[in-house]
């Protein structure tokens, strides 16, 4: 029978243990984005001003790797690589746009994984300017010799084919909506990237960086759909807005967080075992609620994007689920499929925004597409290349350090 000061006591203990990890999760979060207490603890204003300082510090060590190019040795590109990588390309009329630096930014740390990535042997990177006036756009201009650059209205350094039947639609320059534009834009790039033979292209946009484990985390990958599916999917998603990845009433983030629960319950009772050594059975439950609700709550304290970031430790932990519609700041393609895109987004091009048409690809041909958790790039775009306005999205998403 268990004495009535021995439940006390592990009540009290139960009590403070509980007190103390709630706090410590309220200060881990309190300058975590998207956590629960952020901004009890930052107000909108200062999240802007820091969001615009990260932003300039991150230009400042991109300029200066871009100054260094000339005097580091430059990779061979290969004809008929594993991997393609494109950057997409156009000269921004945002608001203060001369001192945005997003596509200096993102040329700079992929140029850097280019440069030292190992997994991917057989590679090439190129630049994919689609300015209506390319020579016009200086920062590509002065990056021709140390990157290989392909433009939409001028010349390209590589010797890509394009198919005869869309000479003329890749020859326009006058369009009803930028959106439409911006998908034969993306048709342009990724048949440019294709003609080069590659296995796979990895398509990114001018506002997006990778990580720095990026290529292994996509090695593994895969290797691993090879093995479950012969590698027939059209393509990876390598990044979705934080703002949409929080936990929700979705069946899949409902497992997670009961399996955040499981987790920590069976710690706590092992840590019990050990330390006490009770065989309570009563106590060992109320231990198990216990270590279930405390780590159910901190992780709703910290939030699903910075549990995220425990995930990272090893590229195993990494996790594909069914890609969702939105958006296309940085995917990868497999050859198989781009000419059937292609032909599809020729169509389509008017009708829908390119993401959408891309995800409608998906469903109308049933090939499988997926995404990739955590994500493996940053967005930098807090201004839209699509406006010139000042108007920006939430500068919450864009508090980082690259």
């Amino acid at each position: 029978m268990i004495q009535l000061p021995q439940i006390m006591r592990n009540i009290v203990l139960i009590l403070t243990a509980t007190s103390v990890c709630i706090l410590l999760s309220i200060f881990y979060a309190s300058n975590k984005p998207f956590s629960k207490v952020y901004h009890l603890f930052n107000s909108k204003k200062d999240v802007f001003k820091l969001a615009k300082q990260l932003n300039s510090e991150r230009l400042f060590k991109a300029q200066q790797y871009i100054n260094g190019l000339s005097k580091t040795k430059q990779p061979n590109y290969d004809n008929r690589p594993e991997l393609a990588i494109v950057i997409v390309t156009v000269k921004r009329k945002a608001y203060d746009s001369s001192n945005l630096g997003y596509v200096l930014q993102s040329i700079a740390a992929t140029h850097k994984l280019f440069v030292n990535d190992h997994v991917f042997p057989k590679k090439t990177m190129m630049i994919c300017n689609v300015d209506l006036y390319p020579q016009n756009y200086t920062e590509i201009v002065n990056l021709k010799p140390f990157i290989p650059v392909v433009e939409r209205y001028g010349a390209s350094s590589l010797p890509i084919t394009i198919n005869r039947s869309r000479i003329n639609m890749y020859a326009q320059r006058r369009y009803n909506s930028n959106y439409d534009k911006e998908t034969v834009d993306y048709m342009y790039c990724l048949e440019s990237a294709h003609s080069l033979g590659a296995s796979y292209v990895l398509l990114i946009e001018d506002d997006a960086l990778p990580r720095k484990d990026t290529l292994e985390v996509l090695k593994n990958k895969i290797l691993y759909l090879k093995s479950k599916n012969k590698g027939r999917y059209s393509y990876i998603k390598l990044y979705y807005p934080q703002r949409w990845q929080g936990y929700a009433y979705e069946s899949t983030r409902i497992l997670e967080i009961i399996s955040v629960g499981c987790v920590g319950a069976g710690l706590v009772v092992a840590i019990q075992f050990i330390t006490c050594r009770t065989k309570s059975y009563f106590i060992q439950v109320m231990y198990f609620l216990c270590g279930a609700w405390l780590f159910v709550t901190a992780a709703l304290i910290i939030a699903r994007q910075n549990v995220f970031e425990f995930y990272r430790i090893s590229k195993y932990l990494y996790s594909l689920r069914s890609s969702p519609g939105c958006c296309t700041q940085a995917m990868l393609y497999t050859r198989q499929f781009i000419p059937a895109l292609i032909d599809f987004l020729s169509v389509k091009h008017k009708a829908l925004h390119t993401d959408l048409a891309i995800y409608n690809f998906t469903n109308v041909t049933g090939i499988p597409a997926y995404q990739i958790e955590p994500n493996l790039f940053y967005h930098v775009g807090m201004y839209t290349s699509l406006s010139s306005s000042d108007k920006h999205k939430n500068a919450e998403e864009f508090i980082f350090d690259a």
